[in-house]
């Protein structure tokens, strides 16, 4: 049984034992503290599971508490207060909280905590789903304005290469303008595919055997040089409605940014399972990870940290684009100096199937 705190009995008789187990069978979290000296008095189950810590290493606490973020000054603790803060869990998670601050009797204040993580989470997604469609839309026109005069280019350039001579100066700069125009045929293409306009056709895939075969393809190129692959599979007869090319794409981008960011070598381990309703295909790296600056931008269209290494920046934006066509979601997530890890959401469709 826990230590009945100082608290108030109740008009209806209970005693302190009997609000210690209704307090803690609340699923809000809540914590009570001394309004003059601002010393926690209790705090329920609920409280306790977010933090990490255990009902000692809080009762009796004085701000700064130890569950705050190194520098999170700002006291609160007055009656009617409203206030967002980071708390620091005791395993080194940082969380986003809002703090509201009720006062009664006998100059006690009642905290309830509401965890903002996962709004904020979703505050972000919307923000970067509206982006990615704007972009999305302006991608697609550019890249039809790009099409018209590059069609011209590669054609006559083909014209003059056969009225050139072999080994020719004039051959080797047509070959060289042939090159390039090509190249940017393929950020075309790319542009296309992040705006949506080359949708295919979806069927039922087991998921298992499209990121397989990826990787068994990936294998047997030079696109695995310099890191070692590591798959597991645990999704077995998971099936998903998409497009198997699309779904191909993303894991060889997932790979391939996985391999730039570690280009003195590493292991890339890729992983299928599922979860509930949807399967997961996770891509993760053990190379110096994402600054935290950085992470929200890497799905930005043509932001990229690795153009000295090749990078275009479209990768990791058109991934995230077919994965949300197909009714998923790509979630980046990363420690400065142990890796990334990039995990693609994607429904299960076993209901379709029977």
């Amino acid at each position: 049984m826990r230590p009945a705190p100082t608290l108030p009995v109740t008009p209806g008789g209970l005693d302190a034992n009997q609000l210690v187990e209704l307090f803690d069978s609340l699923p809000i979290p809540f914590l009570v503290g001394r309004e003059s000296d601002r010393r926690v008095l209790t705090a329920n189950q609920a409280f306790l599971d977010l933090i990490g810590y255990e009902l000692g290493e809080v009762v009796g606490a004085t701000p700064p508490f130890p569950w705050w973020s190194e520098g999170d000054v700002n006291v609160g603790f007055t009656p009617g207060s409203v206030i967002t803060r980071t708390y620091r869990c005791k395993d080194g998670r940082p969380l986003v909280v809002e703090v509201t601050s009720h006062g009664f009797a006998d100059g006690l204040l009642l905290g309830i905590i509401t965890d903002l993580t996962e709004r904020k989470q979703l505050d972000q997604q919307l923000v970067q789903s509206g982006k990615l469609t704007a972009i999305g839309e302006l991608a697609a026109g550019v890249a039809h304005e790009i099409n018209n005069p590059l069609f011209a280019i590669l054609g006559l350039t083909e014209f003059l290469l056969k009225e050139s001579e072999d080994g020719s100066r004039a051959r080797h700069r047509l070959e060289l303008i042939r090159e390039t125009g090509l190249e940017i045929k393929e950020i075309v293409r790319a542009l296309l595919d992040f705006a949506g306009e080359n949708a295919e056709e979806r069927h039922l895939v087991q998921i298992e055997d499209v990121v397989r075969s990826t990787v068994d393809l990936v294998r047997r190129t030079n696109a695995h040089k310099g890191v070692e692959l590591v798959d597991m599979y645990d999704a077995a007869d998971a099936l998903v409605l998409a497009s198997q090319n699309q779904l191909k794409q993303i894991v060889l981008n997932l790979i391939a940014n996985a391999r730039q960011a570690m280009p003195l070598g590493g292991t890339v381990h890729v992983e299928v399972s599922r979860l509930g309703t949807h399967a997961l295909v996770t891509v993760a790296d053990d190379g110096p990870g994402i600054d935290p600056a950085l992470l929200s931008r890497i799905f930005e269209p043509f932001f990229t940290t690795k153009r000295d290494l090749g990078g275009t920046g479209l990768g990791l934006s058109v991934s995230l684009g077919i994965a949300e066509s197909h009714g998923g979601t790509l979630i980046a997530s990363s420690e400065p100096g142990v890796g990334a890890r990039f995990t693609v959401r994607l429904p299960l469709a076993e209901d379709a199937h029977r």
